[in-house]
């Protein structure tokens, strides 16, 4: 797998010149984004403006601008397209799951994407974000996209984003993606960043899997855009797929995602209690189940923050 690094002590203009050697991914990607966002930008561009002075970093801005650079699209419309999630996403499925063993806790997931010809799946890449020579995060994702949906702070914490489809109107908040950033690129540990991911105001529902690096620091903290309940690993083991556990809230969204949570996540938890893996083989081996792993499966990947240790697939 390709990794490539972003130096965080550049100035943001300057972090992603890289793009240059990839103007054809960047477009493929982006123009995958637009497709399912054609029915929204109108309304997103009459709101934008306003949006990006309240919400979105200036760094970040000024790195989209850098990326635009080098493709055929606007800042604008890169912008737009990496608040995909927050936008669409009822193309979004996942599981992940963590366990606790020998003292270590790992962290593993399915991202569960359509995509029109395997864009997300042959476009994906590593991300290391460093600073003074010195790793800060890793991020798995794709030239062109500034969030993070998954990434680990080696010897600290890993994070990954499941969608969960519900009625809820959305808020004019921060961009889940970007939060995920901010944590991860932020000085903080464990119990600092479960704080700002239940905390934070965000601008719509998701699930988000926290893993750390000491006994029982496992949980998933459901969101919804102003709430959050937080729920812990039992047994040794956590899951999380498409659904509210502790959240009670019914929607009435029909999807793919909702339709096959209970399944991924009830065969996960039966392959879990039979045994907890070992290794990153046998957790692969987990996400590879027939049950488990779906079509649109586009990235594979086992964290363990104690280890720093980040393995990827593409299936």
């Amino acid at each position: 797998m390709e990794s490539i690094e972003i130096n965080l002590d550049l100035p943001p203009k300057e972090r992603w010149h890289f793009a240059a050697n990839y103007r054809t991914e960047i477009n493929e990607t982006i123009a995958c984004y637009w497709v399912d966002l054609a029915d929204y930008v109108a309304l997103i561009e009459s709101v934008l403006d306003n949006y990006k002075a309240l919400f979105i970093p200036s760094s970040y801005l000024e790195e989209i601008e850098c990326i635009a650079n080098y493709c055929d699209y606007t800042a604008d419309q890169i912008l737009i397209a990496n608040l995909y999630y927050d936008i669409v996403k009822f193309a979004f499925a996942c599981t992940a799951f963590a366990f606790e063993k020998d003292g270590s806790i790992w962290h593993a997931r399915n991202l569960d994407w359509w995509t029109e010809n395997d864009v997300l799946k042959k476009y994906t890449k590593i991300f290391t974000f460093t600073k003074g020579g010195q790793t800060v995060f890793q991020s798995i994702g794709w030239v062109g996209f500034v969030g993070v949906l998954s990434g680990i702070k080696p010897h600290r914490f890993s994070i990954t984003l499941n969608a969960i489809v519900s009625d809820e109107p959305p808020m004019m908040a921060k961009p889940v993606s970007f939060l995920l950033r901010e944590v991860l690129e932020g000085d903080y540990h464990f119990q600092q960043a479960q704080n700002m991911l239940e905390q934070t105001t965000i601008v719509c529902d998701c699930l988000l899997l926290l893993s750390g690096t000491t006994a029982g620091q496992m949980l998933v903290i459901e969101r919804t855009p102003q709430s959050s309940k937080t729920r812990q690993a039992a047994n040794g083991f956590i899951i999380v797929t498409n659904d509210y556990k502790k959240i009670n809230y019914k929607s009435n969204n029909q999807s793919a995602l909702k339709d096959t949570s209970c399944g991924r996540y009830n065969r996960t938890q039966l392959l879990l209690e039979r045994e907890l893996p070992s290794n990153p083989i046998d957790c692969f081996s987990i996400l590879n189940d027939k049950a488990v792993k779906m079509q649109i499966t586009v990235q594979q990947m086992v964290f363990n923050p104690q280890q720093g240790l980040l393995e990827i697939k593409v299936p």
